[in-house]
């Protein structure tokens, strides 16, 4: 009787362990609430002693995202440096992550993805330097912005070869357009005219896969640099798709750009579906797959308005804008994440049949004993280990926000109180003083992540 009552035991302490995995991969996340509520609030370094309390919750795999959430609310406090720093941290574990030991990619096969380090979203990794970028305009450093907007485009080529070219994110059109905007500022125009091209371009394929055309005043962009450079083929085809004409002998101007972030980024969540799959000797095993996918943290379509007041001799005069989407990041997610799919099911299906023929063989180990109860409680605890077990990855960068909004306004020399309004009311600025130089752009960065 002693001998059955410990093999209970042991049964039920696997059962609880297994329950003690399971809770420990589900946790960590509710401290985020937080967070949430503090960036929406401006409070952004309320949202970084949040996280810094909380590293525990991201676990020892988690110091990729951890990185990634710190670096970015630095950047929303408007402290680039401090937000490099967790960002060239978290690009660094990124690399060092490609040579992770085969131990470890083995035992995912068995268990699933938590037991290893989270190394990012193909999208993820193309934002850090996108970010890093940003921080760079802030810092008013436009060699070192353009450094990262490269790393952007060789980092893009590279899973453009993993995937064969079958994948759809092979292009970032908002940091070319970034990219244009740099170039033109330091006179270096024939470069402008290229990025800006190679942006109305990747508009194509956003406007076809992600609901995403191009901003308006591209083709503007595009007819001003071509025509600069006395390309008159490329400056009057772009002018016919409804760019304005741009005359040398005028005034030259200056510009203000607004970049605003908008709304909260998209979360992961599990779905579980049921495939059958037969062994080698034609028997038919069903079970189920636990697969992420995205979902959208929506709100509806947020407009802002843009207002540039003049000041000085022509005080009052106004110029207004509308500003408009230039990259949905929670359609990208979307997208990356679907083609990354068939890589999914493989690992999965393949993890999920080894750990159903495990349980059959455990099964049948039990049934050769002769205990009715230490059968069935066998039984259960494996069930158990199979469903605890296949669970889906749902780690993720959610700081992020949910799109970027750009808006441009094309202006005299001059000092200007720059006014934004979201059309919903919940965030404005009413009134930021900007400096437009001749030729130049200055970058204005708003974020409206709630």
């Amino acid at each position: 009787m002693t001998g059955d009552t410990n093999e209970q035991g042991a049964l039920w302490s696997v059962a609880a362990a297994l329950l003690f995995f399971l809770s420990s991969c589900a946790g960590g996340s509710e401290f985020y609430r937080e967070v949430d509520v503090q960036v929406a609030g401006g409070n952004h370094l309320k949202a970084v002693e949040a996280v810094r309390n909380n590293q525990y919750a991201y676990g020892d795999n988690g110091s990729v995202l951890f990185d990634l959430d710190l670096g970015l609310l630095y950047h929303y406090a408007g402290m680039p440096d401090s937000s490099n720093a967790h960002f060239f941290a978290a690009e660094k574990q990124i690399q060092e992550l490609y040579t992770q030991s085969i131990s470890l990619a083995a035992l995912s096969t068995v268990t699933n993805d938590y037991v290893l380090p989270y190394d990012g979203e193909d999208f993820e990794k193309v934002l850090v330097n996108v970010f890093l970028a940003l921080n760079y305009v802030e810092k008013a450093e436009p060699d070192e912005a353009l450094v990262e907007a490269r790393k952007v485009d060789l980092k893009l080529r590279q899973y453009g070869r993993d995937y064969q070219g079958k994948n759809r994110y092979q292009d970032d059109a908002f940091i070319r357009y970034i990219a244009g905007a740099l170039y033109e500022s330091a006179g270096e125009i024939n470069d402008a005219f290229i990025s800006y091209r190679k942006a109305f371009e990747a508009y194509t394929t956003y406007a076809k896969e992600y609901a995403t055309p191009a901003p308006s005043f591209l083709l503007d962009d595009l007819v001003r640099t071509a025509t600069l450079l006395s390309f008159g083929e490329e400056a009057a085809t772009y002018a016919d798709l409804g760019g304005r004409r741009y005359e040398k002998s005028g005034e030259q101007q200056g510009s203000i750009l607004v970049i605003v972030y908008s709304g909260k980024g998209p979360l992961k969540e599990e779905v579980r579906t049921t495939v059958s799959i037969p062994d080698t000797a034609g028997t038919v095993h069903t079970f189920q797959l636990a697969l992420p996918r995205f979902v959208p943290r929506r709100i509806p379509i947020r407009g802002y308005d843009v207002t540039a007041q003049r000041q000085g001799e022509d005080d009052g005069a106004e110029t207004s804008v509308h500003a408009e989407l230039a990259e949905d990041v929670t359609a990208i997610a979307g997208k990356a994440l679907e083609d990354r799919l068939a890589f999914i099911y493989l690992k999965s299906g393949g993890r999920a049949l080894m750990k159903f023929l495990a349980a059959e063989k455990a099964k049948a180990e039990l049934k050769k004993k002769n205990n009715e109860v230490a059968n069935l409680l066998g039984s259960i605890a494996v069930d158990l280990a199979v469903a605890v077990t296949e669970r889906a990855d749902l780690r993720g960068w959610r700081t992020l926000p949910g799109e970027f909004q750009l808006a441009r306004l094309n202006l005299l020399p001059g000092e200007y109180r720059l006014r934004i309004e979201a059309a919903d009311g919940g965030k404005i600025i009413p009134g930021r003083p900007v400096t437009v130089k001749r030729g130049a752009t200055s970058f204005v960065i708003i974020d409206d992540v709630r």
